[in-house]
């Protein structure tokens, strides 16, 4: 379950119509555990800033590498109460470049997320939405070696619950603009009756990531990743301890192939 910052074709994180105004009207959002300060894991640490009216203002994560360790600082930009863009650096003594801006449908949702490398476009994720306003499919647009247009070679297609939980994710790929997606894997998705606490956070899927972990009203407890030829299935389990306001404290992770263990630990303010 990732909470990375990076964007790619990702692990299995937005939103009902309710959520998408959450995100960018933060004061209606159910932040009675607190908000969300700190996340932690053996490798990484994320430290969360707000602003005034609770909508992320910095949010600052260092990656350890061996003996090594570098940082990412993402700053998200408003404008009129609306997610507009986001800046980063890796380093806070210098002045942040533009990573990532935001398009809005006709409903005030997010629709396109475009992303940057030395001020310039090197890809785009055009967002789908269903009739329920939830996220039904994020197709990723790139711009191939030696071509000047962009092309989409990879989607993925999400399956709710009347929860509002994804419960399945199909991973779709295909080698040229003009032929069918093809099915690559399909990730399944199971669920406590919590809260997700990252819904108490304005904006988190959008800045970070958008994924089944950031999107969903409840917290995953299992993920099944299978590929489309029903070989190597890879499952994985995730362990809850709650504070008193019933937001978790600590995940606990486990591959079911390895039993390795990785145990994240959130804080709130």
């Amino acid at each position: 379950m990732s909470l990375s910052l990076n964007r790619g074709a990702l692990s299995a994180t937005v939103l009902s119509a309710a959520l998408a105004i959450c995100a960018f009207k933060p004061a209606p959002c159910d932040n009675n555990g607190g908000l969300l300060h700190a996340i932690s894991s053996p490798t990484d640490k994320t430290v969360l800033t707000y602003n005034a009216d609770k909508s992320i203002a910095k949010l600052v994560t260092t990656h350890a590498m061996g003996d090594d360790q570098y940082t990412d600082v993402r700053i998200p930009v408003y404008q009129s109460g609306k997610l507009v863009k986001t800046m980063s650096t890796a380093d806070e003594s210098q002045a942040p470049t533009l990573f990532s801006s935001f398009g809005y449908d006709s409903k005030g949702r997010i629709d396109k997320i475009s992303y940057y490398e030395e001020n310039q476009v090197s890809g785009y994720d055009s967002l789908v939405y269903d009739t329920k306003g939830q996220l039904a499919a994020r197709y990723f647009f790139v711009m191939q070696a030696g071509k000047q247009t962009f092309e989409n070679h990879y989607c993925q297609l999400y399956t709710w619950d009347q929860k509002g939980n994804i419960i399945q994710q199909e991973n779709m790929g295909r080698v040229a603009n003009n032929v069918a997606f093809a099915l690559s894997s399909t990730v399944a998705f199971k669920y406590d009756d919590k809260l997700n606490s990252q819904k108490s956070v304005p904006g988190f899927g959008y800045i970070t990531d958008l994924n089944a972990v950031n999107l969903s009203a409840n917290n995953i407890v299992s993920e099944v990743i299978t590929t489309a030829n029903g070989a190597n299935a890879i499952s994985k389990s995730y362990a809850y301890n709650y504070n008193s306001k019933q937001y978790p404290a600590q995940i606990t992770a486990k591959n079911s192939g390895t039993n390795e263990e990785v145990v994240t630990e959130l804080t709130w303010e």
